[in-house]
Protein backbone atom coordinates (compact mmCIF):
# COMPACT_ATOMS: atom_id res chain seq x y z
CA UNK A 1 0.00 0.00 0.00
CA UNK A 2 1.20 3.59 -0.74
CA UNK A 3 2.24 5.62 2.22
CA UNK A 4 1.77 9.44 2.44
CA UNK A 5 3.33 11.21 4.79
CA UNK A 6 1.43 14.75 6.23
CA UNK A 7 4.72 16.78 6.16
CA UNK A 8 3.80 19.80 3.91
CA UNK A 9 0.40 18.70 3.48
CA UNK A 10 -3.11 19.88 3.76
CA UNK A 11 -5.83 17.13 5.21
CA UNK A 12 -7.28 17.76 0.62
CA UNK A 13 -3.59 16.83 -0.62
CA UNK A 14 -3.77 14.11 1.26
CA UNK A 15 -7.13 12.85 0.37
CA UNK A 16 -6.16 13.73 -3.29
CA UNK A 17 -3.17 11.72 -3.35
CA UNK A 18 -4.86 8.17 -2.11
CA UNK A 19 -7.62 8.67 -4.33
CA UNK A 20 -5.28 9.52 -7.36
CA UNK A 21 -5.28 5.62 -9.17
CA UNK A 22 -9.21 5.68 -8.73
CA UNK A 23 -11.24 6.61 -11.17
CA UNK A 24 -15.20 6.67 -12.16
CA UNK A 25 -15.07 6.88 -16.06
CA UNK A 26 -13.81 6.40 -18.59
CA UNK A 27 -14.16 8.03 -22.31
CA UNK A 28 -14.54 4.16 -23.86
CA UNK A 29 -16.63 3.37 -21.39
CA UNK A 30 -19.12 6.04 -21.70
CA UNK A 31 -19.08 6.00 -25.69
CA UNK A 32 -20.21 1.77 -25.05
CA UNK A 33 -22.63 2.79 -22.47
CA UNK A 34 -24.08 5.54 -24.83
CA UNK A 35 -24.59 3.33 -27.88
CA UNK A 36 -26.34 0.51 -25.65
CA UNK A 37 -29.10 3.13 -24.09
CA UNK A 38 -29.51 4.39 -27.98
CA UNK A 39 -30.07 1.04 -29.28
CA UNK A 40 -32.46 -0.04 -26.40
CA UNK A 41 -34.34 3.24 -26.58
CA UNK A 42 -34.62 2.88 -30.56
CA UNK A 43 -35.34 -0.60 -30.92
CA UNK A 44 -36.40 -1.99 -27.58
CA UNK A 45 -36.57 -5.78 -27.22
CA UNK A 46 -34.24 -6.36 -30.16
CA UNK A 47 -31.27 -4.61 -28.61
CA UNK A 48 -31.94 -5.39 -25.42
CA UNK A 49 -31.93 -9.03 -26.15
CA UNK A 50 -28.46 -8.80 -28.46
CA UNK A 51 -26.34 -6.88 -25.90
CA UNK A 52 -27.68 -9.63 -23.55
CA UNK A 53 -26.77 -12.28 -25.88
CA UNK A 54 -23.17 -10.55 -26.75
CA UNK A 55 -22.29 -10.02 -22.99
CA UNK A 56 -24.21 -12.50 -20.94
CA UNK A 57 -26.22 -15.23 -22.53
CA UNK A 58 -25.87 -16.41 -26.35
CA UNK A 59 -29.28 -17.79 -26.26
CA UNK A 60 -30.80 -14.99 -25.11
CA UNK A 61 -34.85 -14.24 -26.33
CA UNK A 62 -37.45 -11.70 -25.40
CA UNK A 63 -39.78 -14.34 -24.47
CA UNK A 64 -37.52 -16.33 -22.02
CA UNK A 65 -36.17 -12.81 -20.48
CA UNK A 66 -38.82 -12.95 -17.29
CA UNK A 67 -38.17 -15.45 -14.88
CA UNK A 68 -41.48 -17.35 -14.18
CA UNK A 69 -43.01 -18.11 -10.86
CA UNK A 70 -42.34 -21.63 -10.85
CA UNK A 71 -38.65 -21.63 -11.35
CA UNK A 72 -38.56 -18.82 -8.53
CA UNK A 73 -40.48 -21.35 -6.07
CA UNK A 74 -38.59 -24.48 -7.13
CA UNK A 75 -35.52 -22.33 -6.02
CA UNK A 76 -37.15 -21.85 -2.68
CA UNK A 77 -38.35 -25.21 -2.17
CA UNK A 78 -35.11 -26.71 -2.60
CA UNK A 79 -33.08 -24.50 -0.63
CA UNK A 80 -36.09 -25.58 2.26
CA UNK A 81 -34.30 -28.45 2.10
CA UNK A 82 -32.57 -29.37 5.78
CA UNK A 83 -29.09 -29.20 4.30
CA UNK A 84 -29.75 -25.44 3.20
CA UNK A 85 -32.06 -24.75 5.29
CA UNK A 86 -29.37 -22.35 6.97
CA UNK A 87 -29.51 -19.95 4.11
CA UNK A 88 -33.00 -19.16 4.00
CA UNK A 89 -32.55 -18.75 7.97
CA UNK A 90 -30.17 -16.61 7.08
CA UNK A 91 -32.14 -14.25 4.84
CA UNK A 92 -34.90 -14.26 6.88
CA UNK A 93 -33.41 -12.83 9.99
CA UNK A 94 -31.01 -10.75 7.81
CA UNK A 95 -34.59 -8.83 6.13
CA UNK A 96 -36.45 -8.45 9.90
CA UNK A 97 -33.39 -6.61 10.90
CA UNK A 98 -33.59 -4.58 7.69
CA UNK A 99 -37.34 -4.11 7.71
CA UNK A 100 -36.88 -3.03 11.12
CA UNK A 101 -34.27 -0.38 10.92
CA UNK A 102 -36.17 1.08 8.05
CA UNK A 103 -39.67 1.40 9.32
CA UNK A 104 -38.19 3.75 11.88
CA UNK A 105 -37.50 5.84 9.45
CA UNK A 106 -40.95 6.23 8.14
CA UNK A 107 -42.22 9.94 7.41
CA UNK A 108 -45.77 11.03 8.68
CA UNK A 109 -47.91 13.20 6.89
CA UNK A 110 -48.67 16.43 8.72
CA UNK A 111 -50.28 19.39 8.89
CA UNK A 112 -50.37 22.76 10.70
CA UNK A 113 -52.88 25.17 11.60
CA UNK A 114 -50.49 27.74 12.81
CA UNK A 115 -51.24 30.55 9.76
CA UNK A 116 -54.65 32.00 10.30
CA UNK A 117 -57.35 31.02 7.52
CA UNK A 118 -54.84 28.29 5.73
CA UNK A 119 -53.96 24.42 6.48
CA UNK A 120 -50.26 23.64 5.19
CA UNK A 121 -48.20 20.21 5.42
CA UNK A 122 -47.08 17.80 3.34
CA UNK A 123 -48.21 13.98 1.91
CA UNK A 124 -45.33 11.77 1.75
CA UNK A 125 -46.59 8.94 -1.41
CA UNK A 126 -44.80 6.36 -2.12
CA UNK A 127 -43.66 5.71 -5.95
CA UNK A 128 -45.50 3.78 -8.07
CA UNK A 129 -43.20 1.34 -9.99
CA UNK A 130 -39.13 1.29 -9.07
CA UNK A 131 -37.07 -1.12 -10.93
CA UNK A 132 -33.82 -2.86 -9.05
CA UNK A 133 -30.77 -3.81 -10.66
CA UNK A 134 -28.43 -7.14 -8.55
CA UNK A 135 -25.41 -7.69 -9.31
CA UNK A 136 -24.38 -11.16 -10.10
CA UNK A 137 -21.76 -11.39 -12.56
CA UNK A 138 -18.70 -11.95 -10.47
CA UNK A 139 -20.76 -13.36 -7.71
CA UNK A 140 -24.27 -13.67 -5.88
CA UNK A 141 -25.61 -10.85 -4.09
CA UNK A 142 -28.92 -12.06 -2.32
CA UNK A 143 -27.74 -9.98 0.53
CA UNK A 144 -28.15 -6.57 -2.25
CA UNK A 145 -31.25 -8.23 -2.69
CA UNK A 146 -32.38 -7.78 0.66
CA UNK A 147 -31.13 -4.18 1.34
CA UNK A 148 -32.94 -2.76 -1.91
CA UNK A 149 -36.61 -4.52 -1.95
CA UNK A 150 -36.94 -4.40 1.93
CA UNK A 151 -36.70 -0.50 1.84
CA UNK A 152 -39.15 -0.64 -0.67
CA UNK A 153 -42.13 -3.08 0.78
CA UNK A 154 -41.73 -0.69 4.15
CA UNK A 155 -42.36 2.53 1.77
CA UNK A 156 -45.24 0.93 0.49
CA UNK A 157 -44.31 0.71 -2.79
CA UNK A 158 -46.94 -1.00 -5.12
CA UNK A 159 -44.65 -3.14 -8.08
CA UNK A 160 -41.16 -3.83 -7.60
CA UNK A 161 -39.28 -4.96 -10.77
CA UNK A 162 -35.68 -6.91 -9.99
CA UNK A 163 -33.18 -7.57 -12.90
CA UNK A 164 -30.23 -9.42 -12.74
CA UNK A 165 -27.51 -10.60 -15.03
CA UNK A 166 -27.71 -14.01 -16.03
CA UNK A 167 -25.24 -16.96 -16.61
CA UNK A 168 -23.80 -18.12 -19.94
CA UNK A 169 -26.54 -20.53 -19.89
CA UNK A 170 -29.41 -18.24 -19.13
CA UNK A 171 -29.75 -19.17 -15.45
CA UNK A 172 -29.66 -17.03 -12.33
CA UNK A 173 -27.99 -18.19 -8.90
CA UNK A 174 -30.51 -20.15 -7.15
CA UNK A 175 -29.47 -18.04 -3.43
CA UNK A 176 -31.21 -15.01 -5.14
CA UNK A 177 -34.09 -16.65 -6.78
CA UNK A 178 -34.53 -18.11 -3.33
CA UNK A 179 -34.29 -14.85 -1.58
CA UNK A 180 -36.38 -13.16 -4.23
CA UNK A 181 -39.34 -15.99 -3.38
CA UNK A 182 -38.67 -15.49 0.21
CA UNK A 183 -39.61 -11.82 -0.07
CA UNK A 184 -42.29 -11.93 -2.25
CA UNK A 185 -40.70 -10.68 -5.63
CA UNK A 186 -43.27 -11.22 -8.67
CA UNK A 187 -41.61 -9.84 -11.14
CA UNK A 188 -37.77 -10.91 -12.00
CA UNK A 189 -36.01 -10.44 -15.24
CA UNK A 190 -32.81 -12.60 -16.39
CA UNK A 191 -31.21 -8.94 -17.90
CA UNK A 192 -28.47 -7.03 -16.37
CA UNK A 193 -25.53 -4.13 -17.19
CA UNK A 194 -26.46 -1.04 -18.89
CA UNK A 195 -28.73 -2.66 -21.65
CA UNK A 196 -30.96 -3.45 -18.11
CA UNK A 197 -31.01 -0.03 -16.85
CA UNK A 198 -32.08 1.27 -20.19
CA UNK A 199 -34.77 -1.10 -20.50
CA UNK A 200 -36.10 0.09 -17.40
CA UNK A 201 -35.90 3.63 -18.21
CA UNK A 202 -37.98 3.33 -21.36
CA UNK A 203 -39.66 0.28 -20.64
CA UNK A 204 -39.88 -2.27 -23.85
CA UNK A 205 -42.43 -4.97 -24.76
CA UNK A 206 -40.83 -7.26 -22.22
CA UNK A 207 -39.71 -5.38 -19.22
CA UNK A 208 -41.81 -2.71 -17.74
CA UNK A 209 -40.80 1.27 -17.52
CA UNK A 210 -40.62 2.18 -13.77
CA UNK A 211 -40.25 5.50 -12.51
CA UNK A 212 -36.68 5.09 -10.28
CA UNK A 213 -33.92 2.87 -10.44
CA UNK A 214 -32.12 1.65 -7.53
CA UNK A 215 -29.80 -0.57 -6.86
CA UNK A 216 -25.27 -0.94 -7.48
CA UNK A 217 -23.43 -2.72 -10.19
CA UNK A 218 -20.35 -2.21 -12.26
CA UNK A 219 -19.21 0.88 -14.42
CA UNK A 220 -21.20 0.51 -17.22
CA UNK A 221 -24.79 0.57 -14.30
CA UNK A 222 -23.08 3.46 -13.06
CA UNK A 223 -22.64 5.06 -16.15
CA UNK A 224 -26.13 4.15 -17.36
CA UNK A 225 -27.79 5.36 -14.33
CA UNK A 226 -26.21 8.88 -14.99
CA UNK A 227 -27.16 8.71 -18.30
CA UNK A 228 -30.39 8.51 -18.05
CA UNK A 229 -31.31 10.67 -14.69
CA UNK A 230 -33.99 13.06 -15.48
CA UNK A 231 -35.68 10.29 -17.65
CA UNK A 232 -36.34 8.15 -14.75
CA UNK A 233 -35.22 8.90 -11.04
CA UNK A 234 -32.23 6.97 -9.67
CA UNK A 235 -30.91 6.58 -5.99
CA UNK A 236 -27.47 7.09 -6.69
CA UNK A 237 -24.09 6.50 -8.86
CA UNK A 238 -22.42 3.65 -6.47
CA UNK A 239 -19.15 2.48 -7.79
CA UNK A 240 -16.88 0.05 -6.28
CA UNK A 241 -17.58 -0.62 -2.44
CA UNK A 242 -14.59 1.22 -0.27
CA UNK A 243 -13.81 1.85 3.30
CA UNK A 244 -11.37 4.28 5.37
CA UNK A 245 -10.38 3.02 8.44
CA UNK A 246 -9.63 6.06 11.01
CA UNK A 247 -6.74 4.30 14.03
CA UNK A 248 -4.56 5.74 16.44
CA UNK A 249 -1.87 3.96 18.39
CA UNK A 250 -4.47 1.68 20.30
CA UNK A 251 -5.75 -0.05 17.14
CA UNK A 252 -5.13 -3.99 16.84
CA UNK A 253 -3.22 -4.13 13.91
CA UNK A 254 -4.69 -7.79 13.33
CA UNK A 255 -8.34 -6.53 13.05
CA UNK A 256 -7.21 -3.33 10.49
CA UNK A 257 -5.61 -5.93 8.54
CA UNK A 258 -8.86 -8.13 8.05
CA UNK A 259 -10.95 -4.90 7.94
CA UNK A 260 -8.96 -3.46 5.19
CA UNK A 261 -9.01 -7.23 3.41
CA UNK A 262 -12.78 -7.47 3.51
CA UNK A 263 -13.84 -4.71 1.07
CA UNK A 264 -10.54 -4.88 -1.07
CA UNK A 265 -11.36 -9.00 -1.82
CA UNK A 266 -14.66 -7.50 -3.55
CA UNK A 267 -12.88 -6.69 -6.85
CA UNK A 268 -9.74 -5.67 -7.94
CA UNK A 269 -10.66 -1.75 -8.12
CA UNK A 270 -12.09 -1.27 -4.18
CA UNK A 271 -10.36 1.45 -2.76
CA UNK A 272 -9.04 0.57 0.73
CA UNK A 273 -7.20 3.55 3.01
CA UNK A 274 -5.91 3.48 6.32
CA UNK A 275 -5.36 6.75 8.01
CA UNK A 276 -3.43 6.56 11.31
CA UNK A 277 -1.64 9.06 14.05
CA UNK A 278 1.00 5.17 14.42
CA UNK A 279 3.57 5.21 12.03
CA UNK A 280 4.28 2.01 13.85
CA UNK A 281 1.00 0.83 12.91
CA UNK A 282 1.64 0.99 9.40
CA UNK A 283 4.42 -1.87 9.32
CA UNK A 284 2.07 -4.37 11.68
CA UNK A 285 -0.30 -3.61 9.85
CA UNK A 286 1.51 -4.58 6.40
CA UNK A 287 2.76 -7.63 7.95
CA UNK A 288 -0.79 -9.32 9.10
CA UNK A 289 -2.18 -8.60 5.61
CA UNK A 290 0.72 -10.11 4.15
CA UNK A 291 -0.40 -13.23 6.90
CA UNK A 292 -4.25 -13.02 6.40
CA UNK A 293 -4.14 -12.76 2.59
CA UNK A 294 -2.62 -16.13 1.86
CA UNK A 295 -5.55 -17.94 3.35
CA UNK A 296 -8.39 -15.60 1.03
CA UNK A 297 -10.25 -17.43 -2.11
CA UNK A 298 -10.04 -14.16 -3.64
CA UNK A 299 -6.58 -13.30 -3.00
CA UNK A 300 -5.57 -11.91 -6.49
CA UNK A 301 -8.22 -9.28 -6.21
CA UNK A 302 -7.74 -8.13 -2.56
CA UNK A 303 -4.20 -8.11 -3.62
CA UNK A 304 -4.26 -6.04 -6.34
CA UNK A 305 -6.73 -3.85 -4.85
CA UNK A 306 -4.53 -2.90 -2.43
CA UNK A 307 -1.77 -2.46 -4.63
CA UNK A 308 -3.12 -0.15 -6.79
CA UNK A 309 -6.35 1.23 -5.03
CA UNK A 310 -5.00 1.11 -1.64
CA UNK A 311 -3.29 4.06 0.64
CA UNK A 312 -2.25 4.63 3.96
CA UNK A 313 -2.23 8.46 5.38
CA UNK A 314 0.46 9.03 8.34
CA UNK A 315 -1.37 12.00 9.96
CA UNK A 316 0.28 14.74 12.89
CA UNK A 317 -3.04 14.16 15.05
CA UNK A 318 -6.82 13.25 15.22
CA UNK A 319 -7.97 16.33 13.86
CA UNK A 320 -5.78 16.15 10.74
CA UNK A 321 -6.65 12.30 10.40
CA UNK A 322 -10.71 13.65 10.92
CA UNK A 323 -10.28 15.87 8.10
CA UNK A 324 -8.84 13.57 5.78
CA UNK A 325 -11.53 11.14 6.35
CA UNK A 326 -13.90 13.70 5.36
CA UNK A 327 -11.99 14.94 2.40
CA UNK A 328 -12.25 11.48 1.49
CA UNK A 329 -16.00 11.04 1.98
CA UNK A 330 -16.23 7.04 1.87
CA UNK A 331 -18.77 4.76 1.58
CA UNK A 332 -17.61 2.87 5.00
CA UNK A 333 -15.42 4.60 7.59
CA UNK A 334 -14.59 2.73 10.65
CA UNK A 335 -13.38 4.15 13.54
CA UNK A 336 -10.86 2.22 15.98
CA UNK A 337 -9.24 4.63 18.33
CA UNK A 338 -9.03 5.01 22.10
CA UNK A 339 -12.66 6.50 21.79
CA UNK A 340 -14.92 6.20 18.71
CA UNK A 341 -17.67 7.82 20.09
CA UNK A 342 -15.93 10.87 20.58
CA UNK A 343 -15.22 11.96 17.16
CA UNK A 344 -18.73 10.93 16.01
CA UNK A 345 -19.58 14.39 15.57
CA UNK A 346 -16.78 15.85 13.77
CA UNK A 347 -17.44 12.73 11.00
CA UNK A 348 -19.35 15.06 8.81
CA UNK A 349 -18.81 12.77 5.38
CA UNK A 350 -19.61 9.05 5.06
CA UNK A 351 -21.86 6.80 4.34
CA UNK A 352 -21.96 4.45 7.50
CA UNK A 353 -19.71 5.31 10.35
CA UNK A 354 -18.86 2.15 12.33
CA UNK A 355 -17.47 2.84 15.69
CA UNK A 356 -14.86 0.92 17.33
CA UNK A 357 -13.54 -2.48 17.11
CA UNK A 358 -16.40 -4.89 17.42
CA UNK A 359 -18.17 -2.94 14.96
CA UNK A 360 -16.52 -4.54 11.46
CA UNK A 361 -18.38 -3.32 8.27
CA UNK A 362 -19.67 -7.23 7.24
CA UNK A 363 -22.53 -6.69 9.91
CA UNK A 364 -23.51 -3.51 7.96
CA UNK A 365 -22.98 -5.22 4.81
CA UNK A 366 -25.60 -8.08 5.45
CA UNK A 367 -27.40 -8.22 8.82
CA UNK A 368 -27.28 -5.42 11.53
CA UNK A 369 -30.37 -3.37 9.78
CA UNK A 370 -29.06 -0.30 7.48
CA UNK A 371 -28.68 -1.23 3.73
CA UNK A 372 -25.72 -1.75 2.41
CA UNK A 373 -25.94 0.21 -0.94
CA UNK A 374 -24.31 3.27 0.50
CA UNK A 375 -22.69 6.66 -1.61
CA UNK A 376 -19.14 5.76 -3.16
CA UNK A 377 -16.19 7.73 -4.94
CA UNK A 378 -16.80 11.01 -2.57
CA UNK A 379 -20.12 11.47 -3.01
CA UNK A 380 -21.13 10.84 0.59
CA UNK A 381 -20.46 14.61 0.92
CA UNK A 382 -23.59 15.21 -0.50
CA UNK A 383 -25.63 11.87 -0.52
CA UNK A 384 -26.93 8.80 1.84
CA UNK A 385 -27.52 5.43 2.05
CA UNK A 386 -30.37 3.63 0.24
CA UNK A 387 -33.40 4.26 2.72
CA UNK A 388 -36.86 4.44 2.69
CA UNK A 389 -36.94 7.83 1.82
CA UNK A 390 -35.71 6.73 -1.97
CA UNK A 391 -38.95 5.26 -2.28
CA UNK A 392 -41.38 8.02 -1.58
CA UNK A 393 -42.06 11.50 -2.46
CA UNK A 394 -43.16 14.30 -0.55
CA UNK A 395 -46.04 16.90 -1.85
CA UNK A 396 -46.46 20.20 -0.28
CA UNK A 397 -50.35 20.72 0.71
CA UNK A 398 -51.81 23.90 1.13
CA UNK A 399 -55.83 24.97 1.48
CA UNK A 400 -55.82 29.41 2.32
CA UNK A 401 -59.06 30.91 3.07
CA UNK A 402 -60.57 34.47 2.00
CA UNK A 403 -59.37 35.56 4.78
CA UNK A 404 -55.67 34.12 3.89
CA UNK A 405 -55.47 35.41 1.11
CA UNK A 406 -56.30 38.93 2.05
CA UNK A 407 -53.68 38.18 4.46
CA UNK A 408 -51.11 37.32 2.09
CA UNK A 409 -51.88 38.85 -1.06
CA UNK A 410 -49.63 41.93 -1.16
CA UNK A 411 -46.72 39.99 -0.48
CA UNK A 412 -47.59 37.69 -3.38
CA UNK A 413 -48.38 40.91 -5.30
CA UNK A 414 -45.33 42.75 -4.52
CA UNK A 415 -42.61 40.05 -5.56
CA UNK A 416 -44.71 38.90 -8.38
CA UNK A 417 -44.74 42.79 -9.82
CA UNK A 418 -40.77 42.88 -9.19
CA UNK A 419 -40.32 39.76 -11.26
CA UNK A 420 -42.66 40.70 -13.65
CA UNK A 421 -45.17 38.30 -13.57
CA UNK A 422 -48.64 40.16 -14.43
CA UNK A 423 -50.48 37.01 -14.52
CA UNK A 424 -49.28 36.01 -11.07
CA UNK A 425 -50.46 39.05 -9.49
CA UNK A 426 -53.96 38.82 -11.66
CA UNK A 427 -54.29 35.55 -10.27
CA UNK A 428 -54.10 36.90 -6.53
CA UNK A 429 -56.66 39.82 -7.69
CA UNK A 430 -59.20 37.81 -8.67
CA UNK A 431 -59.34 36.21 -5.72
CA UNK A 432 -59.95 39.28 -4.09
CA UNK A 433 -62.22 40.50 -6.17
CA UNK A 434 -64.50 36.61 -5.77
CA UNK A 435 -64.17 37.33 -1.78
CA UNK A 436 -65.42 40.99 -2.02
CA UNK A 437 -68.90 39.69 -4.79
CA UNK A 438 -69.06 36.50 -1.92
CA UNK A 439 -69.11 39.20 0.90
CA UNK A 440 -71.30 41.09 -1.00
CA UNK A 441 -73.99 38.76 -2.15
CA UNK A 442 -74.37 37.26 1.80
CA UNK A 443 -75.14 41.11 3.00
CA UNK A 444 -78.02 40.86 0.46
CA UNK A 445 -79.34 37.71 1.38
CA UNK A 446 -79.38 38.74 5.51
Amino acid sequence: MRVIDHTGKTPRRMAEELRAPTSLETARQEGVVAGIVAAVRARGDRALVEQTRRLDWPEAAAGKLRVPAREIAAAHRKADRKADKSFLSAVRKAAERVRSFHEKQLPRDWFDLGVPGAVLGQKFTPIERVGIHVPGKSAPLPSSLIMSVVPAQVAGVPEIVVVTPPGRDGSIHPAILAAAHELGVKRLYRVGGAQAIAALAFGTRTIPRVDKIVGAGNIYVTLAKKMLYGEVGIDGLYGPSEVVILADETADPRLVAADLLAQAEHNADSPVFLVTTDRSLVKKVEAEIARQIKRLARANAAGESLETYGGVAVTRDLEQAVAVVNELAAEHVQVMTREPLSLLSSIRNAGAIFLGETSPVPLGDYVIGPSHLLPTGRTARFSSGLGVMDFMKRSSVVYTSEQAVREHAEVAKSLAALEGLDAHVRAVEERLKGAKTRSARRKRKK
